[in-house]
């Protein structure tokens, strides 16, 4: 019998598996968003989730800052070429990295399932519900 790994760790993050079609990435208190810190969660969460097509809930502290460079970076081209990620809800607690999210997406835009807020609750509801419109859709 094969143990998958549930949750693993990054230099930035703390990835966890809470179903097999949903992924939770809680970044640490303080961290830089670098193009290479979201390169290796990048490379943790395809390990993580494999070939199944799933859901994202990512929550950035308050605290957390970010590189410039990296918001040059279409970090989830490859993820949504091959159709892995279903639906996306970022939670920053920082105004400026809310409004820094949500002008990254206008220029690479990622799907037509993608929430940037301020609020936890309204970001687990709304992954909630998009999860539910797709098993009742297909898409």
């Amino acid at each position: 019998m094969t143990i998958e790994p549930r949750e693993r760790q990054t230099s930035i993050a703390t990835l966890k598996r809470v179903r097999p079609n949903y992924l939770e990435v809680q970044y640490r208190p303080g961290c830089m968003l670098s193009s290479a810190g979201v390169a290796e969660v990048q490379v943790v969460r395809r390990e993580l989730m494999g070939n199944t097509p799933y859901a994202m809930l990512s929550i950035i502290p308050e605290d957390a800052d970010f590189e410039l460079g990296a918001m040059n970076v279409d970090h989830l081209a490859a993820d949504r070429k091959e159709g892995a990620l279903l639906a996306i809800a970022v939670v920053a607690r920082a105004n400026m990295i809310e409004m820094v999210l949500k002008i990254y997406f206008s220029y690479f835009p990622q799907m037509s399932r993608i929430l940037v807020t301020d609020k936890e609750a309204e970001a687990r509801a709304w992954l909630d519900d998009q999860m539910q419109q797709i098993a009742n859709t297909g898409s």
